[in-house]
């Protein structure tokens, strides 16, 4: 067994959930459909991490995915169209693989993945069509998967009887719900996902997203700021606090525009914005308007549709206001608009919380496998696995430390200056080895590491006693003084 100098906890919860998953699997040998699912469990260990891309109908799941990848995968339409879940993932080469209900496959080798091929498979029935499985060799894939589901209530949901929590269970590590603003369904959905004791006792891998934050206050300039205002309300929400560890204002569509903005749109664009003021802002009233126009003949009105419709009239504001001030060339016009629309916000979010601790996660989703599965086939003696699980979700510190650490990074928590600090670095935000927990150098012995863990421990039991703090900072404190002792035990026992 490696030592806690040579692995972090993290690993360890890991390798024991892993275990525990084997166990399972013998233990329903006989029983090939239970034993066949907790298999593909297994197997996703080695695969990258999977975030399910989800929430109402039209909220923008299909452009923020495009956002994500940094090319147009997922087609976008005005009307509900996703009925099936789409699975995007990192491939060497374009291949489409179609999963039927029944366990059968067909690869569609493609020489490039084309929107409209995709829109056509993902209109096909759940119940002809289990899920599309989309290979793109583009590097936003190469770290997560992701999982688009048909929207939360959407017709093919209530039509199969297939819901999106049913296939978030069963196949992501991670959720990245969005929502135009958090209504009454949105809030019961993500109740949802939490209702088995697993993921209540790791409420820490969900990220609440306003996904068409440029629609707030009227589309105007100042749509996405005031998102961002909602987005803290929500944020301090008692409610949402309990299973969601960021909300987030994005525009979706401003964000797809700069990922994937062409030359042949730049040039447009740049025709457009050289125009008099009073033209453009006529122009600009309506998209009905600039869509239609008759003039300008410098762009004809099938380009000023496409740009609508790949921009929206707010990413066309950001765009030619950012061109009119002179002196932006296209890389710079795509940064713009990236760092308007909120996306790196996002990316951040989700590396942090998700691809950064995605042992944690991955351990959550093996117990999760093991918990659906002894609920859903109950037997004589599993008591033992039981018990198994039972231990594990009681001492799974590291769940802990990632809730803390969420709450540190997206404003829920709140510490003095130097002791926020101290605390990301001792909850393994810096790296989970304990030279790199305890900000010793690299050849740190552990005497050294042990009288480090012991001083940071004495601080941090002090903070502890502070009667002053509430019930959420004297979890977060105790969670902290907890990484400090495991660490001190770990290195005077070497």
């Amino acid at each position: 067994m490696t030592t806690a100098h040579d692995t972090g906890p993290t690993t360890a919860l890991l390798s024991q959930a892993r275990e525990l998953l084997l166990r399972t699997m013998t233990f329903y040998r006989d029983d090939p459909r239970t034993a066949g699912w907790l298999r593909t469990r297994l197997e996703r260990l080695s695969e990258p991490l999977r975030m399910a891309v989800t929430g109402r109908v039209k909220s923008g799941k299909s452009t923020l995915i495009n956002a994500l990848v940094g090319a147009e995968l997922a087609p976008t339409d005005p009307e509900e169209r996703t009925q099936v879940n789409t699975v995007f993932r990192y491939g060497p080469e374009p291949r489409i693989t179609v999963h039927t209900p029944h366990g059968a496959q067909r690869n569609m080798p493609v020489d490039e993945l084309d929107p409209a091929t995709i829109r056509d498979l993902q209109r096909w029935r759940p119940d002809e069509v289990a899920r599309l499985v989309i290979e793109s060799p583009s590097p936003g894939l190469q770290a997560i998967t992701l999982i688009e589901t048909p929207g939360v209530a959407s017709t093919a949901v209530k039509e199969t009887g297939r819901s999106a929590l049913a296939q978030i269970l069963s196949e992501a590590d991670s959720v990245l719900y969005l929502t135009r603003q958090p209504q009454q369904i949105d809030v019961q959905f993500l109740e949802s996902v939490h209702e088995l004791r697993v993921a209540r006792r790791a409420p820490i891998n969900t990220i609440l997203a306003l996904s068409r934050a440029d629609e707030v206050a009227g589309g105007d300039h100042e749509s996405v700021e005031a998102a961002g205002r909602v987005a803290n309300a929500y944020r301090d929400d008692p409610k949402l606090r309990t299973f969601v560890q960021y909300v987030l204002p994005v525009s979706g569509l401003l964000a797809q525009g700069g990922s994937t903005l062409g030359q042949s749109e730049f040039e447009a664009l740049s025709r457009l914005a050289a125009l008099p003021r009073e033209q453009l802002d006529e122009l600009l009233l309506s998209a009905d308007r600039f869509a239609s126009s008759a003039t300008p003949e410098s762009v004809e009105p099938g380009t000023r549709r496409e740009l609508l419709r790949r921009f929206g009239l707010f990413g066309l504001h950001s765009a030619l206001t950012a061109l009119a001030a002179g002196g932006i060339d296209h890389g710079r016009l795509r940064r713009q608009l990236l760092t308007e629309s909120r996306i790196g916000e996002l990316q951040e979010a989700v590396h942090l919380q998700f691809v950064e601790r995605q042992e944690a996660l991955r351990a959550r989703s093996t117990l999760l496998a093991v918990d659906m599965a002894l609920r859903a086939n109950p037997r004589s003696g599993d008591r033992q696995l039981q018990g198994e699980l039972d231990r594990l979700l009681s001492n799974a510190h590291e769940w802990d430390e990632l809730r803390v650490l969420s709450g540190l990074w997206s404003g829920q928590l709140s510490l003095p200056g130097r002791f926020r600090e101290e605390a990301e670095r001792l909850l393994g935000a810096h790296g989970d080895q304990p030279v790199a927990r305890l900000g010793a150098p690299p050849q740190a012995g552990a005497r050294d590491l042990a009288e480090r863990a012991g001083e940071a421990a004495r601080r941090w039991r002090v903070l502890a006693a502070d009667p002053l703090r509430d019930r959420d900072h004297r979890e977060a404190v105790w969670t902290v003084l907890r990484s400090c002792e495991r660490l001190l035990a770990a290195n005077i026992g070497q």
